[in-house]
């Protein structure tokens, strides 16, 4: 119940309610092209004839893997290839025998646990530093069917690099070093847990954005929100084909996380409807 699931659901709703078929589970393989426009895209349920796609893959899969870097021009596909990516983020799911917090969600921090460049760069070499920031959600807190009475789930999330590749030993030293933080907030709750897994940037991106570029695939909300990248700088949804698009966290939005998102599935679809109109009025 709740969460940012429903919105998902309400997008779909509102597609099937305007004539629109939602297909779930269908995994797009490729976006067709002839003469320079788009023609649809291949799934693993079928192929699907569209002049307009819309593509929430990510610019970077889009371009490299889902249309292919020979139909886009040289110079676009170098800018693509050199966008710089988010951070990734991994954490663990605990499931406890009794409840520690009434809180629904937190975060944990000090004076010395945000980022810096440097620290950065020692992290990703194995070198963490001694105190980072963890964010906890407890669904349970919002939604009593979370987790059986007088139980609660716990699910942790912090930075980390965003390589689907991460080797099990780098992924244990990150998933302690959360650990560490969090059972400084709640001491008691180690005797509790009855069992807890870890989550990854190998999860994230196997859900949400394929691998296309070394190191990167995992990452939280897409291309970094980084000086060059943000504001009036950030990619333009329309790609330089004729009907594709892209929305998303990447391309067409402002502001952070699911914001984000939605921002720019709005602006995108008044963009894709006027280039629809505009197309229709030209034949």
């Amino acid at each position: 119940k709740g969460g940012f699931g429903q919105l998902a659901g309400a997008y779909a709703n509102a597609v099937e309610a305007n004539s629109g078929r939602v297909i779930m589970r269908a995994k797009v393989e490729k976006i067709t092209m002839a003469q320079g426009r788009v023609t649809g895209v291949v799934t693993d349920k079928g192929t699907f004839q569209a002049p307009i796609v819309v593509s929430n893959a990510g610019i970077q899969p889009t371009v490299l893997k889902l249309v292919g870097e020979e139909h886009f021009d040289r110079g676009y596909v170098n800018y693509v290839k050199e966008l710089v990516p988010s951070w990734g983020m991994m954490g663990t799911r605990y499931f406890l025998n009794r409840k520690v917090t009434d809180y629904p969600y937190g975060t944990i921090f000090t004076d010395d646990s945000p980022w810096t460049l440097e620290k950065w760069l020692k992290a990703k070499s194995g070198d963490l530093p001694k105190e980072i920031t963890v964010w906890y959600e407890v669904p349970s807190n919002y939604d009593p069917d979370a987790a059986p009475p007088g139980k609660q789930m716990l699910m942790t999330g912090f930075w980390c690099p965003a390589d689907p590749q991460m080797t099990d030993k780098e992924k244990k030293r990150w998933w302690a070093k959360g650990e560490e933080m969090l059972f400084k907030i709640f001491p008691d709750m180690p005797k509790y847990v009855e069992f807890k897994e870890g989550y990854s940037t190998r999860d994230v991106s196997a859900l949400t954005r394929d691998q296309v570029l070394p190191h990167q695939g995992g990452e939280c909300i897409g291309l970094g929100q980084v000086v060059g990248q943000a504001g009036r700088h950030k990619p333009s949804a329309k790609a330089p084909l004729q009907g594709l698009f892209y929305v998303g966290c990447d391309a067409g939005g402002y502001g952070i996380g699911i914001h984000q998102a939605v921002d720019s599935g709005i602006n995108v679809a008044n963009m894709v409807l006027r280039y629809h109109l505009m197309h229709q009025a030209m034949q």
